[in-house]
């Protein structure tokens, strides 16, 4: 804040400038802000983008499961030659080891997807399912990692565990 009178520069909090000693007039005082009020997250909004996250998530883990389910029985029943040094039962294992990862990954999906659904139902089971859904997610770096972290800020949150409960209260 300046004088007026000889351009000093003046404390906030001075009536008087130190310089000329002119009264700091009102005008040259800056108006007090009111404090800023935060609104209220909506998490509404929250849990329906999170609900279509996990749906994305799930659709997205379970292309890849079938890629990989497909790639194990190309790699079992294929019509290339095997290298001599293979050992000969090593195709069909791998085919067995890609169709268990295939399977595990369409649960994953599946249970995924389930929960965005159950979320954006506001079911009592969802926010459970999506929690765990969601420790799971922290594996697959980076989108479901980040995916994981809002989840995790969305159902562990004082405002989304509040909104969960009254809104999965007047669906049931």
């Amino acid at each position: 804040m300046f004088c007026t009178h000889c351009g000093n520069e003046v404390e906030q909090q001075a009536r008087f400038c130190s310089k000329c000693g002119q009264e700091v007039t009102a005008a040259s005082r800056p108006a007090v802000q009111p404090p800023v009020q935060t609104r209220p997250r909506d998490m509404s909004m929250h849990i329906n983008i999170l609900g279509w996250l996990l749906i994305g998530s799930g659709v997205l883990t379970g292309i890849g499961s079938l890629f990989i389910l497909f790639i194990g029985q190309i790699f079992r029943h294929g019509p290339f030659p095997m290298p001599p040094d293979m050992p000969p039962g090593m195709p069909h294992f791998i085919g067995w080891i890609s169709s268990l990862i295939g399977l595990f990954l369409a649960a994953l999906a599946a249970g995924t997807a389930a929960a965005g659904v159950g979320l954006l139902q506001y079911r009592d089971w969802a926010r459970t399912l999506a929690i765990i859904m969601a420790v799971l997610l922290l594996f697959h770096f980076p989108i479901g990692t980040g995916v994981a972290i809002y989840a995790f800020w969305v159902l562990f949150s004082k405002e989304g565990q509040d909104h969960f409960r009254t809104q999965s209260a007047q669906t049931s």
